[in-house]
């Protein structure tokens, strides 16, 4: 017993001074720990095949989307099969914007309340109304707050827009000879950064203009009806056109190939406009055309060269927002407005119709008739 109580001592003993211990403290692997488990032949291999695989699914195409002002997140499918007009645009409020090249301020008025009439969210539409150098902006605005008080306007003069393109440039100078025919695509470059709706001035909104504003443009800078009344081959031969495009300063034309003689010529009665999408050089071009094409009357020559200029390079708008005098979402202002000759002078044209009139009372008319 005394022999057996002496050897723990001894081996204590023994480990305090270091005796018995591996070199460099090291801990010794006693033959009853068990060794490490072996990996399954094979199961590197499989780790890194199902890693391909996971990471090759991130590039197949989402089909589904969860909205993020959906409260319950619900994973919605995409339906591949719509028409890209069909796909919703997000937007928080809605600009519309209008040039008027004989100031009459009952068709802005109708052109204000129509559209707020229809609307889904009125509070969020504003209205920018472009108007001929010459006069006082602040007398048009105070006057049509003053007949639709909640309506949220403001009232730019073409001078406005002549003083940021710089009237010293071609751009500039080219906007000056045709203020009217180039404001709806001048504006992006001069008065919005953010997407916006040209609309004629002379115009009675019957559908949601958020249903026009949503329409995904995708690439396109444009998004417009087409007039098929006319076709290109009506203005111009089309050797000639070929012609004239084989001589263009390279960059200054995005459309390389031949010209359909029955192309529909765009119509800017309403355009939808997304500003970053518009190319840097879109005025040059179009300056390009008028000089090109020619015509007798040079306001014809422009719009025929803004068809030019977005030959096959828009997105085609929904046959109800073409306007028309019936069933459609845009009507033509079917009242009383003011027409200014060659010589600047105004007279009163008649009205056609009474629709108008369901957007602007008696009082009102006379308020802004003055």
């Amino acid at each position: 017993m005394d022999g057996l109580q002496r050897r723990p001592a001894a081996a204590a003993a023994a480990s305090a001074r270091g005796e018995g211990q591996p070199p460099g403290g090291q801990r010794v692997i006693h033959c009853d720990v068990e060794p490490a488990p072996r990996a399954w032949p094979g199961m590197q291999m499989l780790a890194l095949a199902a890693v391909l695989v996971l990471g090759g699914l991130q590039f197949l195409p989402a089909t589904h989307f969860r909205h993020p002002a959906d409260p319950s997140r619900t994973w919605v499918p995409f339906d591949s099969s719509r028409h890209p007009q069909d796909l919703s645009h997000e937007v928080e409020t809605v600009d519309v914007y209008s040039s008027i090249s004989c100031l009459d301020l009952r068709t802005l008025a109708v052109l204000t309340n129509s559209t707020l009439s229809s609307s889904s969210d009125p509070h969020h539409v504003s209205f920018n109304f472009v108007i001929p150098e010459g006069g006082n902006d602040q007398v048009p605005y105070y006057k049509i707050k003053a007949v639709l008080p909640d309506s949220n306007i403001t009232v730019t003069s073409q001078k406005r827009i002549k003083d940021k393109l710089n009237l010293a440039t071609p751009e500039g100078n080219f906007f000056a000879l045709f203020p009217n025919e180039l404001s709806p695509i001048v504006i992006a470059r001069a008065l919005s950064r953010t997407r916006y709706v040209y609309i004629s001035a002379d115009s009675m909104i019957k559908g949601k203009i958020e249903d026009l504003v949503r329409i995904d443009l995708g690439s396109y800078a444009v998004g417009a009806s087409e007039d098929c009344s006319s076709r290109l081959g009506d203005y111009i031969s089309m050797d000639v056109l070929n012609a004239v495009q084989r001589t263009a300063p390279r960059g200054l034309l995005h459309h390389t190939e031949t010209f359909d003689k029955d192309t529909c010529l765009l119509d800017f009665d309403v355009l939808l406009v997304e500003p970053r999408n518009i190319k840097r050089n879109l005025i040059d071009s179009v300056a390009f055309w008028t000089k090109a094409v020619n015509l007798a009357n040079q306001r014809d020559s422009v719009m025929l060269a803004m068809t030019l200029a977005f030959y096959d390079d828009y997105l085609k708008l929904p046959t109800n927002w073409k306007r028309a005098d019936a069933n459609t979402d845009i009507l033509y202002y079917d009242g009383p407005k003011n027409v200014c000759a060659e010589d600047g002078l105004q007279h009163q044209e008649k009205g056609s119709g009474e629709i108008w009139q369901h957007y602007l009372g008696p009082k009102s008319d006379s308020v802004l008739s003055t």
